[in-house]
């Protein structure tokens, strides 16, 4: 039985790490948050979406914050400035939807790789 607070913040960080490799990224931060909540499928499931919203969030709240600063180099594009602080969420959730099915994969894996205890 794993720590679902563990795979939470272990899906986070890795998230925030390897966010930029797009959909392979999200898998594999969603597989390792996966395997450490355990070997229910449903538990993965949720601490590999929570991660995602997490991860994608840290890393939205970043650009968010960037996004004054670019403003005035952006020139006659700066009234684009609420239409890109959008991109972020919408990220955030495209990871949390990928890791989900990366959390669902890990747990399964880790169902399938412990051994059967003799009756």
């Amino acid at each position: 039985m794993g720590s679902m607070l563990l795979a939470i913040l272990v899906g986070a960080l890795l998230e925030s790490i390897l966010g930029n490799l797009q959909i392979i990224g999200d898998l594999i931060a969603g597989l390792v948050t996966g395997f450490i909540a355990g070997n229910d499928i449903g538990k993965g499931a949720l601490a590999g979406f929570i991660a995602g919203l997490l991860g994608g969030l840290a890393l939205g709240i970043l650009i968010i914050l960037l996004l004054p600063i670019l403003g005035p180099y952006l020139g006659p594009f700066a009234s684009l400035i609420p239409i890109l602080a959008l991109i972020p969420i919408v990220l955030a959730i495209k990871g949390a939807v990928i890791m989900a099915i990366g959390g669902a994969l890990g747990s399964y894996l880790n169902g399938f790789m412990k051994p059967k205890q003799a009756k």
